[in-house]
């Protein structure tokens, strides 16, 4: 089984990043092949890392404010299209989270226009 690991930017604060991927209803949604009631997803709020059988995913500050950086890694004896899909998985959801904290702000009243 190989292990594939993919980082990115997320405009997004961590805090916020994560409490939006650690809903466990919504992780199919985020991370297609996950099942919300997947008996080994664990959820650590104070490292902001969830953990299930075939991976993990941790998200932690950036330098800059307002941003952070995702972590996803998978293990898995599917091939060479894994690696890009990781890379699609983390770019869908990357925008997701950055479309629903635009609305929250938006919301709120806190939005910039």
């Amino acid at each position: 089984m190989a292990s594939y690991e993919y980082h990115a930017p997320v405009d997004v604060p961590a805090r916020q990043l994560f409490d939006l991927l650690a809903q466990p209803e919504a992780l199919p949604q985020h991370l297609p092949g996950l099942v919300a009631d997947d008996a080994s997803l664990r959820v650590d709020h104070d490292r902001r890392v969830l953990t299930w059988s075939e991976g993990s995913l941790a998200v932690v500050d950036e330098e800059e404010a307002g941003r952070s950086l995702i972590t996803l890694t998978v293990n898995s004896e599917r091939g060479p299209d894994t690696q890009r899909e990781l890379e699609e998985a983390v770019a869908a959801l990357s925008h997701r989270a950055a479309s629903q904290a635009d609305a929250t702000e938006t919301e709120s009243g806190n939005a910039w226009y």
